[in-house]
C-alpha cells in the first residue's frame, strides 16, 4: 500500500519539474536583466539623489537614494537571484524525488 501511494505522488509530481525549471529561467533572466539594465538605472537615481540633496531638498534626496538601492544590483536583482535559486533547487529535489 505504501509503495503505491508512493508511485501516485511521483506521477503527481513529474508535471512540476519542468514548470520549475522554467520558472527558476525565467527568473535567472529576469535577476539577468535588472543586473544589467538596472544597474545603469540606479546609477542614475544615485547621481540624481546627491544632486538633490546637494541642492537642499535632503529628504527628497534620501527617497531618490533609497530609490537607487533598489534598482541597484543589491535588490531587484539580487531577490530575483534568490527566487530562481529556489526554484532551481526544489526542482531539483523533485527530481530526485521521483527517480529514487
Amino acid at each position: 500500500m505504501r509503495t503505491v501511494i508512493k508511485i501516485l505522488f511521483k506521477i503527481i509530481a513529474i508535471p512540476f519539474i519542468p514548470a520549475l525549471f522554467i520558472m527558476g529561467m525565467i527568473m535567472s533572466f529576469f535577476a539577468w536583466l535588472s543586473g544589467r539594465l538596472l544597474a545603469i538605472v540606479s546609477f542614475m537615481l544615485g547621481i540624481g539623489g546627491l544632486a538633490v540633496m546637494i541642492d537642499g531638498n535632503v529628504t527628497a534626496g534620501i527617497g531618490i537614494l533609497i530609490m537607487a538601492f533598489v534598482f541597484s544590483p543589491f535588490g531587484i536583482s539580487a531577490f530575483a537571484e534568490v527566487i530562481a535559486n529556489m526554484f532551481h533547487s526544489i526542482n531539483g529535489s523533485l527530481i530526485a524525488f521521483v527517480a529514487g
